[in-house]
């Protein structure tokens, strides 16, 4: 068994996504209909799978859950847990569950390494969470688990959970091509050069939301969303460039600056924007979704 220079941190729901590449990402779908986007990132340079592994195991009792593992690009294991998301107490949350790798699980899991040559840490167990968590995310935002760090370089290595819609009626996984979506997190905002307050929120989405005061509401596209939205006059003038995204619009200029990569696969690239000058907010808001169907302001 390889020894990592790695060690366990406490879970902790963090709000960034630093996804850099095209590769696969794996959906979860609960039998409620809840449904989550997986996938691994780094803060440094480990070969890491951005996709991992998921399946559906014993849990506690007779109860299946979701087995998700952490792995590197040789395949060997560097974390396991156990998963679970269902509807949260308000419309627009997702209760997401995490606990350790269930005893049956791990037994299944090591006995596979064993035989196929896998490595798995330094001990006889499986690195796994130290307890059971439970905390809500909101329809648009996406929370990261850190679960390993190197003291001596900084890294973190962290698993990343953003609720979707369920595309399966029972507990299923699919891995899936990782689309290219807009990530927001701790913005800076300037409008013609001035700054202004923003929420210290996290979102992603394919599409996000920007209400803006005195400006209105813009609606910010990855993807082309004419023939999405026909009535709606989409431009492609928003212009993505590492941590900022910016665009001019008549005589106002506004400029974002996130704590991570506005586009999340490629890392720069124009976007496509929508502007309602007449929804006045009174604060800075954010939202995100996957099409902009759900953003839209309402008239």
């Amino acid at each position: 068994m390889k020894k990592s220079v790695f060690v366990l941190v406490s879970l902790t729901a963090l709000a960034t996504v630093l996804r850099a590449d095209s590769h696969y990402i794996l959906h979860a779908s609960f039998p409620d209909g809840t449904g989550l986007e997986i996938f691994t990132e780094t803060t440094g340079s480990s070969q890491i799978s951005l996709q991992g592994e998921m399946g559906i195991g014993p849990g506690a009792g007779s109860q299946d859950l979701v087995n998700r593992v952490v792995v590197d690009r040789a395949n060997n294991i560097l974390f396991a847990y156990n998963l679970e998301a269902s509807r949260g107490a308000s419309q627009d949350t997702v209760k997401i569950r995490i606990q350790p790798i269930s005893a049956a699980s791990e037994a299944s899991l090591l006995q596979d390494a064993a035989r196929r040559g896998r490595s798995w840490g330094s001990g006889a167990h499986l690195p796994t969470v130290a307890g059971v968590r439970e905390f809500p995310v909101k329809i648009g935002e996406a929370v990261t688990l850190d679960i390993l760090y190197n003291p001596s370089t900084g890294e973190k290595i962290y698993d990343v959970l953003r609720p979707i819609a369920g595309s399966s009626p029972v507990m299923s996984v699919t891995s899936v091509t990782a689309p290219e979506t807009i990530a927001l997190r701790e913005i800076a905002i300037k409008v013609n050069g001035r700054a202004m307050p923003a929420p210290a929120s996290f979102i992603i989405g394919s599409a996000v939301r920007i209400d803006i005061p005195r400006l209105g509401a813009y609606v910010v596209a990855a993807y082309d969303p004419h023939q999405a939205s026909p009535g709606h006059g989409f431009t492609a003038i928003a212009h993505a460039d590492g941590k900022t995204l910016s665009w001019a619009m008549g005589s106002d200029r506004v400029e974002i600056t996130s704590s991570t990569n506005v586009l999340t696969r490629s890392g720069k690239g124009m976007l496509w924007v929508y502007h309602d000058a007449h929804y006045q907010p009174g604060v800075i808001g954010l939202q995100a979704a996957d099409t902009v169907e759900w953003l839209l302001p309402k008239r």
